[in-house]
Protein backbone atom coordinates (compact mmCIF):
# COMPACT_ATOMS: atom_id res chain seq x y z
CA UNK A 1 0.00 0.00 0.00
CA UNK A 2 2.74 2.37 1.26
CA UNK A 3 4.49 1.59 -2.55
CA UNK A 4 1.93 2.64 -4.90
CA UNK A 5 1.43 5.84 -2.42
CA UNK A 6 5.03 6.53 -3.04
CA UNK A 7 4.97 5.64 -6.78
CA UNK A 8 1.85 7.75 -7.08
CA UNK A 9 3.37 11.05 -5.71
CA UNK A 10 6.50 10.08 -7.73
CA UNK A 11 3.94 10.44 -10.88
CA UNK A 12 2.32 13.65 -9.81
CA UNK A 13 5.91 15.28 -9.08
CA UNK A 14 7.46 14.21 -11.89
CA UNK A 15 3.89 15.65 -14.25
CA UNK A 16 4.37 18.90 -12.26
CA UNK A 17 7.86 19.55 -13.37
CA UNK A 18 6.94 18.24 -17.20
CA UNK A 19 4.18 21.11 -16.34
CA UNK A 20 6.32 23.79 -14.63
CA UNK A 21 9.41 22.78 -18.11
CA UNK A 22 6.29 23.62 -20.59
CA UNK A 23 5.69 26.53 -18.71
CA UNK A 24 8.97 28.15 -18.64
CA UNK A 25 9.55 27.39 -22.64
CA UNK A 26 6.47 28.96 -23.92
CA UNK A 27 7.00 32.13 -21.46
CA UNK A 28 11.05 31.93 -22.97
CA UNK A 29 9.21 31.62 -26.54
CA UNK A 30 6.68 34.80 -25.97
CA UNK A 31 9.61 36.58 -24.66
CA UNK A 32 11.62 35.92 -27.99
CA UNK A 33 7.96 36.98 -29.56
CA UNK A 34 8.08 40.39 -28.20
CA UNK A 35 11.96 40.51 -28.83
CA UNK A 36 11.50 39.99 -32.48
CA UNK A 37 8.43 42.44 -32.37
CA UNK A 38 10.69 45.24 -31.33
CA UNK A 39 13.22 44.46 -33.87
CA UNK A 40 10.49 44.79 -36.28
CA UNK A 41 9.21 47.85 -35.32
CA UNK A 42 12.28 49.44 -35.40
CA UNK A 43 13.40 47.95 -38.72
CA UNK A 44 10.25 49.39 -40.39
CA UNK A 45 10.58 53.21 -38.71
CA UNK A 46 14.59 52.67 -40.11
CA UNK A 47 13.04 52.15 -43.64
CA UNK A 48 10.38 54.82 -43.30
CA UNK A 49 13.25 57.21 -42.27
CA UNK A 50 15.97 56.11 -44.40
CA UNK A 51 18.23 56.39 -41.19
CA UNK A 52 19.10 53.99 -38.19
CA UNK A 53 19.64 56.16 -35.24
CA UNK A 54 21.97 55.15 -32.88
CA UNK A 55 22.91 56.79 -29.32
CA UNK A 56 26.91 57.87 -29.24
CA UNK A 57 28.48 58.44 -25.71
CA UNK A 58 31.81 60.53 -26.77
CA UNK A 59 33.63 61.78 -23.68
CA UNK A 60 34.92 64.89 -23.70
CA UNK A 61 37.13 66.82 -21.63
CA UNK A 62 36.25 69.92 -19.48
CA UNK A 63 38.51 72.53 -18.12
CA UNK A 64 37.25 74.93 -14.88
CA UNK A 65 38.56 76.51 -11.92
CA UNK A 66 39.21 74.63 -8.80
CA UNK A 67 41.08 76.16 -5.46
CA UNK A 68 43.33 74.32 -3.20
CA UNK A 69 44.52 75.25 -0.12
CA UNK A 70 47.73 76.83 -0.82
CA UNK A 71 47.09 78.04 -4.77
CA UNK A 72 45.28 80.60 -5.88
CA UNK A 73 43.64 79.21 -8.70
CA UNK A 74 44.56 76.57 -10.16
CA UNK A 75 43.09 74.76 -13.00
CA UNK A 76 41.79 71.31 -13.32
CA UNK A 77 40.34 69.13 -16.03
CA UNK A 78 37.02 66.66 -15.66
CA UNK A 79 36.64 64.01 -18.01
CA UNK A 80 32.84 63.96 -18.83
CA UNK A 81 30.79 61.48 -20.70
CA UNK A 82 27.95 62.96 -22.82
CA UNK A 83 25.06 61.47 -25.29
CA UNK A 84 24.40 62.52 -28.44
CA UNK A 85 22.28 60.37 -31.32
CA UNK A 86 23.82 59.24 -34.46
CA UNK A 87 22.06 59.32 -37.45
CA UNK A 88 23.63 56.31 -39.46
CA UNK A 89 22.43 55.56 -43.25
CA UNK A 90 20.90 52.25 -44.35
CA UNK A 91 21.07 50.44 -47.34
CA UNK A 92 16.78 49.82 -48.04
CA UNK A 93 17.35 46.91 -49.73
CA UNK A 94 19.31 44.91 -47.27
CA UNK A 95 16.88 46.97 -44.75
CA UNK A 96 14.11 45.15 -46.60
CA UNK A 97 15.95 41.56 -47.01
CA UNK A 98 16.31 42.08 -43.19
CA UNK A 99 12.42 42.63 -42.25
CA UNK A 100 11.18 40.23 -44.24
CA UNK A 101 13.45 37.52 -42.33
CA UNK A 102 12.80 38.84 -39.16
CA UNK A 103 8.55 38.71 -40.00
CA UNK A 104 9.06 34.75 -41.15
CA UNK A 105 10.81 34.24 -38.13
CA UNK A 106 8.00 35.80 -36.42
CA UNK A 107 5.33 33.85 -37.89
CA UNK A 108 7.77 30.43 -37.32
CA UNK A 109 8.13 31.32 -33.87
CA UNK A 110 3.95 32.20 -33.00
CA UNK A 111 2.85 28.81 -35.38
CA UNK A 112 5.33 26.75 -33.42
CA UNK A 113 3.33 28.39 -29.86
CA UNK A 114 0.29 28.32 -30.78
CA UNK A 115 0.61 24.73 -32.21
CA UNK A 116 1.63 24.11 -28.23
CA UNK A 117 5.44 22.81 -29.18
CA UNK A 118 6.71 26.11 -27.74
CA UNK A 119 9.63 23.93 -26.12
CA UNK A 120 12.97 24.86 -25.61
CA UNK A 121 14.35 23.39 -28.99
CA UNK A 122 11.97 26.47 -30.77
CA UNK A 123 15.13 28.89 -30.06
CA UNK A 124 16.30 30.71 -33.01
CA UNK A 125 19.71 28.91 -34.20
Amino acid sequence: MKARCGAGLLIVFLLGACTAADHHCASTARAELRAIDARISESEHALRRGYRITPEIPARTTLHLCAWPREPVLFCTRHTPWQRQARIPIDADAEGQTLAELRAERARLARALADGQAGCSVRRH
